[in-house]
């Protein structure tokens, strides 16, 4: 398939998606507005259709809630055969929701970057102007509403807030949550429906998920109680980094339209400032997420690892040794007897890993996509190209699917998955 073809076809699956105000992530599985991938649809967009891309970051800033944060799944349509539905979040009586319905936790901040990057591409002021706030104010909120030790470090309260869901990142902090037959409300799951059960999260891991939804209701979505009494609490790499990239984004929009950068140069220099000491491992090589419940570091490598790179966090001693003890490596996350393609979710030698299971293995192309970025600003160019080169030919051999085994480029979850379209438009424009 040539590169005409392909940007036709990635076209087609956005067009197909398309629900007016917003994109679904997928014809089935996703028939709602997701965050992040509301962000990187709107990248993909940009490059042919420049207001629609500027309407779906309206559709999803539409959604914030009066403290700031911008929630995860936005319910535009009402609800659907889509479980957890709108009102199992219990959130319209909050006084700190917002006027849309919608879940009650967030995902990773990619937006203030892709706003930024359509900006650079394409300057458009007025919009710039109209969403600069917004993003402030959800920045702020991330930075102090789920700020517990004074760090700054914003802290997870539920694993889909790290959008990587099942990750073995969480096992151990899950497995300490012993939930009840009272604290699991009824439900149903319906991400099998479309989907192999065993390409998602084992049945367990989903009634601990339902478990923490019911503790945030419990507790009225109270920033302060969710922080003191959460029991999943987690400062995430992936997370962390995306935010200051994002903050760094923020810093040049406010340049740009002549604001103030004073709260934004402080978010900068505190996450700087403690970041390697809480993530850092330098006996490995590595960074590690942190388990704030028990104080200690999660001692699992997963793809997460390379994304401060994608923020610039690590020092060019710290990316040599990612590259060459990580990436470069066929038992980790290089092709070798037992994979053929990058990048591997979790490294393929820990005892979690699984090639065809959400994000306990399969590769994903916007993971692809940020740690690319990372690369090439650290000057590792080849290891990026390779990046690229392997996320446009999974999407050749098994079209545009939700994430793909790193063994045989099999497509797994979703079909027609708008960020793996979205991302290739940009893959292919920027080349």
């Amino acid at each position: 398939m040539n590169t005409t073809e392909l940007l036709s076809q990635a076209r087609a699956v956005l067009r197909l998606n398309d629900a007016g105000e917003f994109t679904k992530p997928s014809p089935h599985q996703y028939p709602h507005q997701w965050n992040w991938d509301a962000a990187f649809i709107a990248l993909g967009l940009s490059h042919y259709d420049l207001p629609r891309a500027f309407t779906e970051v309206r559709s999803l800033l539409r959604a914030q809630w009066r403290d700031g944060m911008v929630p995860h799944i936005i319910y535009h349509t009402g609800k659907s055969d889509y479980f957890p539905p709108p009102e199992f979040w219990q959130t319209e009586n909050l006084a700190h929701a917002g006027s849309v319905a919608s879940s009650a936790i967030t995902q990773p901040p990619v937006l203030a970057t892709m706003v930024w990057l359509i900006h650079e591409r394409t300057p458009s002021m007025d919009f710039l102007r109209e969403v600069y706030r917004q993003l402030v104010a959800w920045h702020r909120w991330l930075h102090t509403a789920r700020d517990i030790d004074g760090t700054g470090l914003m802290c997870l309260i539920h694993p889909w807030e790290s959008g990587m869901d099942n990750s073995p990142l969480w096992a151990e902090a899950l497995d300490r949550i012993t939930p009840t037959r009272a604290s699991v409300p009824p439900f149903k799951r319906r991400d099998t429906v479309h989907v192999a059960a065993d390409e998602r999260p084992f049945a367990p891991d989903y009634e601990r998920f339902v478990h923490l939804i019911d503790l945030g209701r419990r507790l009225r979505w109270e920033p302060h109680a969710l922080m003191d009494q959460m029991p999943f609490l987690i400062q995430n790499v992936l997370f962390c980094s995306i935010l200051h990239r994002a903050d760094q984004d923020l810093r040049q929009m406010a340049l740009e339209l002549s604001q103030d950068t004073c709260e934004i140069d402080g978010w900068l220099a505190r996450t700087r400032a403690v970041f390697d000491a809480r993530f850092w491992d330098a006996t490995r090589g590595l960074y590690l997420d942190y388990d704030v419940r028990v104080k200690m570091p999660i001692r699992v490598n997963a793809c997460s690892t390379f994304a401060p790179l994608f923020a610039g966090l690590a020092t060019p001693a710290q990316a040599a040794r990612l590259v060459a003890e990580h990436f470069d490596n066929p038992v980790e996350y290089a092709p070798g007897a037992d994979s053929v393609y990058r990048l591997p979710s979790a490294a393929k030698n820990e005892p979690g890993y699984s090639a065809r299971r959400y994000w306990c293995g399969p590769v994903w192309i916007h993971i692809n996509w940020l740690i690319a970025d990372g690369l090439r600003r650290y000057g590792f160019h080849a290891q990026a190209d390779m990046l690229m080169r392997d996320s446009l030919a999974l999407i050749r051999q098994s079209g545009f699917r939700e994430y793909y085994d790193p063994r045989d480029a099999s497509g797994c979850g979703a079909v027609d998955f708008c960020w793996s379209a979205a991302l290739a438009i940009d893959i292919l424009n920027e080349r």
